[in-house]
């Protein structure tokens, strides 16, 4: 019995070392989420693709999104890797096309490793929606692979860019048209419920104190309204606001280390006491506000404050 005991066990041993061996994948891939912070409507959202095939070459990827992205979603083209330098180089490797929730990239070189980009320009379809990401590749031998992302989900907020006000021009503001306004536009277009800020500026207001670039409810008493002649209709909305000096978001500034508003921020901010007026506004400053009737909150950020005499 003992004879036998140490004959069986080095081949049992073998034989679970042949059963448990893995062969090495002939195609493989990996991804990285290039963008961070929230997802919002209109923004890309873009990704890396990184595929190697270790038998054959490359023929093909795709991305496929459960809620089909709006216009210019798809694949780079290139495949990119950094130089010496530090850069970006991009190489012509692929004829691309996205059609609905597929996007496609076919290759037309003899590639065996490359990384492709992915943009995702997120749809008003999906405010507020999960979304799901699932590369897949094939290469020439018929090897195929596939990796999904964890599910992301896209902000309800909406952002707006490049909001010029000017004083006594277009100087009345609405948060949920995004938009200035002149006194003749507001009139013409009904819009004086519509008005939560009047943008003002004075060097000195008429009781000499300090005032510079401001925000002015159109509820606010009407001391701070200094010289500007704002009619009477469009007194109605009583906005909370109050001014953040330090609180840059990337998506205006781009800054390393990066720092984003989000959701949450917008829903928890307690503006509870909060003016309705903010004076001697300076470019960097932002601010959290809140319309009188409750339904919206908004994140401003001041890119520029131009002084005038």
């Amino acid at each position: 019995m003992k004879t036998l005991k140490y004959i069986l066990s080095p081949l049992l041993v073998a034989s679970m070392l042949a059963c448990t061996e893995e062969t090495e994948p002939l195609l493989r891939d990996d991804y990285l989420m290039k963008t961070y912070g929230p997802a919002i409507v209109g923004e890309p959202m873009e990704f890396a693709y990184a595929l190697g095939a270790m038998e054959g070459v490359l023929a093909s990827a795709t991305a496929e999104v459960n809620i089909a992205g709006a216009e210019g979603t798809g694949f780079d083209p290139n495949s990119y890797h950094v130089d010496a330098r530090g850069n970006d180089v991009g190489v012509p490797v692929a004829d691309v096309s996205t059609e609905g929730n597929l996007s496609s990239a076919t290759f037309t070189a003899d590639t065996v490793v490359a990384t492709l980009r992915y943009t995702y320009i997120v749809p008003e379809e999906a405010r507020g929606q999960d979304i799901s990401v699932t590369f897949s590749a094939e290469s020439t031998t018929g090897q195929t692979v596939s990796t999904t992302i964890p599910e992301f989900t896209i902000s309800n907020m909406t952002m707006e860019r490049d909001i010029v006000l000017s004083d006594q021009d277009v100087c009345y503001f609405s948060v949920a048209n995004m938009q200035g306004y002149t006194e003749a536009e507001v009139i013409a277009n009904g819009l004086e419920d519509k008005i939560d800020l009047i943008y003002i500026y004075d060097a000195l207001n008429p009781e000499g104190y300090k005032y510079g670039h401001a925000l002015v409810s159109p509820g606010a008493n009407e001391r701070y309204f200094n010289e500007l002649n704002v009619p009477a209709s469009f007194r109605i909305n009583n906005t909370l606001i109050e001014k953040q000096a330090y609180l840059w978001d990337n998506h205006f500034t781009g800054e390393v280390p990066a720092v984003y508003v989000d959701d949450i921020d917008l829903e928890t901010y307690d503006l509870t006491g909060a003016a309705d007026f903010i004076l001697g506004i300076t470019r960097r400053n932002s601010a959290f506000m809140e319309t009188a009737d409750g339904i919206y909150r908004a994140y401003i950020y001041v890119n520029e404050a131009q002084n005038h005499q």
